[in-house]
């Protein structure tokens, strides 16, 4: 039975996985007959973290919607540009207007309180979820602590994973675990080819903790790479001039840089590239990465620092063992060394890994999560 679904969270043209995860899950759940309302910030929110140009989906669906603030407040607190508010009153208005049943939310700070104040107000359903730095940064860390724990208290359910059960079962009994995030694998689907497509790429936002993602040390690698692949950098962000300006001119000229793409725009960009960084050992805490896995359901290679990478995908994908390359960071000739013949081994092996969770399946759980509390509120 269809349901109408209010989902607050980040949206593109924010960049990142939440607001990714939350395109590709409204998408899919408008497609299977459900109303759905995404909430979001402004087209002006992000500054660096948003990206460039106002292009539409190839594919508009009927029975969703983006509602964004459209008044400006009144300038009344200096340096204070009053987001949280107008995203308060935009959510309850769309509530109320549109009489929606059930309102998910992507991430603890700031949604996941709005909606607990939404819930307040108008007794909405409310589904929680979070990301996991802000696990990290809020929750763990005790930052707006009394906040957060009222909003997880009083979430009719907290959606998570099994690795943060015992960290949120003490707070709210009622929590549900999914995955963090599946591919839609038809969206990501490779165009077959047993050439190799010479271009590899890092993507992703470059933040001022850029070091801890090792991109200096791909930089490196990349320029040892350049006469036999093109090498892109898809990314920005604050840290950006910071990063560019550790590198010499050789190595920023033969490098391919340009802008994050829009989340419709990353199958075929993935589906360009023989292989993607992704060097995490620096990490200040795991990731399970969206972009990892859609890459590897595009068929791409993996180039990693981690050891023991395909472990944090367990349970999601089934890994190939030919589609994860580890090279040590600190020695970039080796590296490249490595990367070229893995390439070549590779060229006629580009198979996506298969899914042990599908993206229906992860929409029919998330469905069921719905009818669960509806029922249970009647």
């Amino acid at each position: 039975m269809s349901k109408t679904i209010a989902i607050l969270s980040k949206y593109p043209p924010l960049e990142g996985g939440i607001a990714a995860k939350t395109y590709w899950m409204a998408r899919g759940l408008a497609a299977r007959g459900h109303e759905v309302h995404i909430i979001t910030h402004g087209l002006d929110a992000g500054r660096e973290y948003r990206i460039q140009g106002n292009d539409e989906p190839p594919e508009v669906l009927p029975n969703l919607w983006v509602h964004r603030p459209e008044e400006e407040i009144p300038w009344h607190i200096p340096e204070d540009d009053e987001n949280f508010l107008t995203l308060l009153d935009l959510t309850i208005r769309v509530i109320q207007e549109h009489k929606v049943q059930i309102l998910d939310t992507g991430y603890l700070v700031p949604y996941g309180i709005i909606g607990h104040l939404t819930k307040r107000i108008t007794s909405i359903v409310h589904v929680l979820r979070h990301g996991g730095s802000d696990i990290e940064k809020f929750l763990k860390g005790k930052v707006l602590d009394i906040a957060l724990r009222e909003t997880i208290t009083h979430a009719d359910t907290v959606v998570t994973e099994e690795r943060h059960r015992n960290l949120l079962e003490p707070i709210n009994r009622n929590l549900v675990l999914q995955p963090p995030y599946v591919v839609d694998a038809k969206a990501f689907a490779p165009i077959q080819s047993s050439e190799p497509k010479h271009q590899l790429a890092v993507i992703g936002k470059v933040n001022y903790h850029w070091q801890s993602k090792g991109l200096h040390h791909i930089a490196e690698i990349m320029h040892r790479l350049t006469g036999q692949f093109e090498c892109i950098f898809v990314g920005q962000g604050k840290g950006m001039s910071d990063f560019q300006s550790t590198l010499s001119h050789e190595v920023v000229s033969n490098i391919i840089w340009k802008p994050f793409v829009l989340p419709w725009k990353m199958p075929p960009l993935l589906n360009q590239l023989d292989a993607l960084f992704l060097f995490e050992s620096g990490l200040p805490h795991p990731v399970v990465s969206n972009l990892a896995m859609e890459a590897m359901c595009s068929g791409v290679g993996i180039i990693t620092d981690q050891t023991d990478f395909a472990k944090t995908y367990q349970g999601l994908v089934a890994v190939g063992e030919e589609q994860i390359l580890v090279v040590q960071p600190a020695n970039p000739s080796l590296a490249s060394e490595d990367i070229v013949r893995w390439i070549e081994r590779r060229a006629e092996a580009r198979q996506p890994a298969s899914q042990l969770v599908t993206h229906q399946d992860y929409l029919a759980s998330t469905e069921a999560i719905y009818s669960n509390l509806l029922n249970c509120a009647d």
